[in-house]
């Protein structure tokens, strides 16, 4: 029942006798006695052939040979005669295709893929006539097999696909595909979900090993629809330690034979579950898998391989496809590592088919990544670790094949059987590189447990995917031919979808290109860019057509070439500011760069060294004294002066810089301070040649004061002021002086009292009226000499003023007309308010007897109220009538009104 047929040795040496027997020992070399002298007549008429073809006419005596009829038929004549020699050896060299129907181009490359071959063949014969390559002594035929009979193919008989009958192959077969084989997407109980709308959904239904409960989640992207679902078992690869067990150098254990180690071959749920059971007994296992993808459109897992120290597993994926996720309680188990080589694909083939994850997992490929070694195939490391040559001519087999071939068992336990042994090689090689420390084996694991996270998505297409294979076939199409592209594209990837068929099966790109780029007219030079001719492109050929005819109907337009776009983009990006060579500060190769002009710390005053512009600079050639001395020159000599002078110079820090700035720095601030002081006398309003002595400073204490003193409450603090206010007057009264004296003030201050003279208010003029029957003019003037009122001055830039009483308040009286003395009086009051807001130096002269009368008051409209700021009045608002008088009070109390000072 075993679709290959294996020879035997001997066999093929009695095939190989009578084969030699038959064919007589006869060299095809014609007239010539020996293989020098043909080659040698060859090389020659090669040369005459070169001549006669550069002979030929070109450029503009082409064209002119070419408008003669003649000409033109005998070109015509020995070029199909040069194609049919050519077309006899393309045969006789098995090159696939018919050069006569190409282009140009095609032509080329089947010449190229000719001489190819040729040249193989001949290093193939020479290796076999020197001795280094010899005949293989067992040869592995592989023959297509008929799934419903179970016998070979008809055609092909006992040998391979691509031999004929009685012929032995002289290298071992390749298994691409098979015929007749029943499509395995039709047995499946769910069935594959194609649609680029729906995102995948995982099909896990328990979750053992867990941390945290089941719980399928979606993610929704912008516009609120599922774009993915969480990994399930997400937040156990983020919880998980890596054993210590698994960080401390091994003790390899070399593996058994093929040949003597046992073979499992899963099919059913009873040897399934014997399988799990097993397995979970071990604390190191290997897993492999091997998918298909050509005739399905996302590809399924047909078979899992996994090994252990003493026995091979081999699980057919596709007949336990809905019962396989069983297998979670060995791969979810942290303390069960699997080794895997290359798992980035096996991860998301696991889950999409087989709702199967890993926890703790080791991938030897970022191991060999990790150790920069020089190719990261399991080949290699089976190479370098085992000394073993694997043969990977079944790597893409048709593994949909069932039952499985010998050979393809063999090559299957292969990849799984030796990495463990791989596994303990690799981990202390890793502790070696790390110094015997677990950091470097700890980071392996780490990048293995992000492979883990990976999560299968749906393979989408967008408006631009097709652009992606425009630009690898670096060819340059115009917009019908891109259109037209990507009209058949999209058709494509329906049908693929629609069908359950790659892309590759539907169209290859290469002929998807070739139907782009020349955009036939008719339904049969679509199937002429076809060759093979695919089974769907010949069903839907009407479809294809309608797509090329409309892409036909699109207004042409100039496409942009590809020497244009890389000249913009070579203007563009013209320096390479990464690169270590690139300094844009150097100017040294620049012919107008000079390194003499002056700095702070070569500049001098003196004329040691001339000016800058007179020197007359020369760049310094580089000389190498490493193998020879150079002789000096004048150029040196002058270096050699230069570097005298500037060793005279002597270096001084910043810090002894700025010690010898803080004299200069002292000295600018004097002349500012005193260009202020001289700038703020020019200011003054009305500067006084003698000072007065009548206006003295105030005295002020400077005493520190109690801390008790600022506890109490503003009334009694500005009350006490007032009385120390009134004491100082009087005593200044009883000193032998007439006049006011100026009080010292010791400390400086922003705030000044100024006591000066103020106009009565409206409740003294009030009590005057009744009180004293006088003339409103007498009783202003009495006011006026008798009262003192005391205000604050912030505008004064002297120290406070004071005006002592001379005589007592003198009685009012009243005047008949008492509307117009309040508005005499009101006047008045402004009047001698303008003269106190004037700061100056001079002493204020009193007109003590002043004629009112004779003042009309009628032309003074306005300035009758008192301006704001003279006094400070701070606004409160009580809360009922009774706080009213007591605001009053304070109000009074902050103005100095009606105070009167004691004798």
């Amino acid at each position: 029942m075993t679709p290959t047929i294996a020879t035997k040795v001997g066999e093929e040496t009695a095939t190989s006798a009578e084969q030699e027997k038959k064919v007589p020992n006869v060299t095809s070399l014609g007239n010539f006695a020996s293989v020098e002298e043909f080659a040698k007549n060859g090389l020659a008429e090669i040369m005459v052939a070169t001549k006669a073809t550069n002979s030929f006419p070109q450029g503009a005596a082409r064209d002119l040979y070419c408008a003669h009829p003649t000409f033109g038929r005998i070109v015509d004549e020995q070029s199909h005669r040069i194609l049919g020699l050519i077309s006899k050896v393309l045969k006789w060299q098995n090159v696939k295709g018919n050069i006569q129907r190409r282009q140009q181009d095609e032509q080329f490359e089947m010449l190229l893929e000719c001489n190819d071959a040729i040249m193989e063949r001949l290093n193939s014969n020479l290796d076999e006539l020197a001795g280094i390559k010899k005949n293989l002594k067992t040869i592995v035929v592989e023959s297509h097999l008929n799934v419903a009979s179970g016998k070979p193919s008809s055609g092909s008989g006992a040998g391979s696909w691509n031999l004929k009958k009685n012929e032995v192959s002289p290298i071992a077969a390749r298994l691409i595909t098979a015929k007749n084989i029943a499509r395995p997407q039709l047995k499946f109980k769910v069935a594959v979900d194609n649609s680029a709308l729906a995102p995948f959904v995982p099909r896990i239904k328990d979750k053992p090993n867990s941390l945290k409960p089941l719980a399928v989640l979606p993610e929704y992207d912008e516009h609120g629809n599922i774009a993915s679902y969480l990994h399930p078992y997400e937040f156990e690869l983020m919880k998980l330690e890596v054993p210590v067990t698994q960080l401390k150098r091994t003790n390899p254990q070399v593996p058994s034979k093929m040949d003597e180690t046992e073979l499992l071959y899963v099919d059913t749920i009873h040897k399934l579950n014997t399988a799990v059971e097993e397995l979970r007994k071990h604390t190191e296992i290997a897993i492999d898998v091997e998918h298909h993808s050509y005739r399905t459109f996302q590809g399924f897992t047909c078979l899992v391989q996994i090994s252990t120290r003493n026995k091979d597993y081999l699980f057919d994926a596709l007949e336990l496809r809905d019962e396989m996720h069983v297998l979670n309680v060995v791969f979810t188990d942290p303390k069960i590592v699997k080794i895997f080589h290359g798992a980035d694909m096996d991860i998301e083939w696991l889950q999409r088919d087989l709702s199967l994850y890993i926890v703790n997992m080791f991938d030897t490929h970022q191991a060999a990544k990790a150790l920069n070694y020089a190719r990261l195939s399991l080949s290699y490391l089976l190479k370098h670790y085992c000394d073993l040559e694997v043969d990977k001519t079944f790597q893409l087999a048709d593994w949909r094949i069932r039952p499985l071939p010998k050979e393809l068992v063999a090559y299957a336990r292969q990849d799984t059987h030796y990495l463990l042994y791989i596994f303990d090689r690799i981990t202390n090689d890793l502790l070696d590189a790390g110094n015997n420390q677990p950091n470097l084996l700890r980071s392996i694991y780490q990048r293995s447990s992000e492979i883990c996270k990976k999560r299968y998505v749906k393979p989408h297409m967008t408006a631009d995917s097709h652009m992606d294979l425009y630009r690898k076939s670096k060819r340059i199409f115009d917009n019908r031919q891109l259109y037209a592209l990507r009209e058949v594209f999209q058709w494509r990837d329906s049908i693929a979808r629609q069908e359950d068929e790659s892309y590759g099966y539907v169209l290859p790109n290469h002929m998807l290109l070739q139907i782009s780029e020349s955009l036939p007219r008719e339904m049969q030079g679509i199937l002429a860019c076809c060759n093979p001719i695919p089974p769907l492109v010949r069903q839907n050929l009407h479809v294809l057509h309608q797509i090329v005819l409309r892409a036909r109907e699109q207004p042409l337009v100039k496409p942009v070439l590809e020497t244009e776009t890389i000249h913009r983009v070579a203007t563009t990006n013209s320096k390479d500011y990464n690169c270590k060579l690139y300094c844009p500060h150097d100017l040294s190769h620049s012919e107008e760069f000079r390194d003499d002009l002056p700095t702070l710390l070569n500049f001098r005053n003196d004329a040691v060294i001339s000016s800058p512009a007179k020197v007359d600079v020369k760049m310094a050639k580089p000389v190498l004294s490493i193998y020879e001395t150079p002789e000096s020159t004048d150029d040196d000599e002058d270096q050699r002066k230069q570097k005298q002078l500037h060793s005279a110079i002597k270096f001084i820090s910043p810090y002894q810089r700025y010690l010898a700035m803080l004299p200069l720095a002292e000295k600018e601030k004097a002349e500012e301070a005193a260009r202020i002081e001289a700038e703020n006398k020019k200011r003054q309003l009305c500067p006084a040649a003698n000072p007065s002595p009548v206006i003295t400073k105030m005295e002020i204490k400077t005493e520190p004061a109690d801390d008790n003193e600022y506890n109490l409450p503003i009334k009694e603090i500005l009350k006490r002021t007032h009385e120390e206010a009134i004491a100082k007057k009087n005593k200044s009264n009883d000193s032998e002086e007439p006049g006011p004296k100026r009080f010292k003030n010791e400390t400086p201050t922003d705030d000044k009292l100024k006591f000066i003279n103020l106009p009565p208010t409206k409740k003294e003029l009030k009590q005057a009226n009744n009180q004293a029957p006088n003339t409103a003019a007498d009783t202003m003037t009495a006011n006026t000499s008798n009262n003192s009122v005391h205000t604050i001055s912030e505008d004064s830039d002297s120290g406070p003023e004071e005006i002592p009483s001379t005589s007592q308040a003198q009685p009012k009286q009243n005047t008949p007309n008492r509307q117009s003395g309040k508005k005499q009086m009101k006047n008045k009051n402004m009047k001698n308010r303008q003269k106190s807001y004037q700061s100056s130096n001079k002493p204020i002269d009193l007109v003590k007897n002043f004629d009112y009368n004779s003042v009309d008051f009628k032309k003074f409209q306005g300035g009758g109220q008192r301006a704001k700021g003279m006094e400070l009045k701070p606004q409160f608002h009580g809360k009922s009538n009774s706080n009213k008088a007591n605001n009053k009070k304070f109000n009074k109390l902050f103005t100095f009104s009606n105070v009167k000072g004691k004798k």
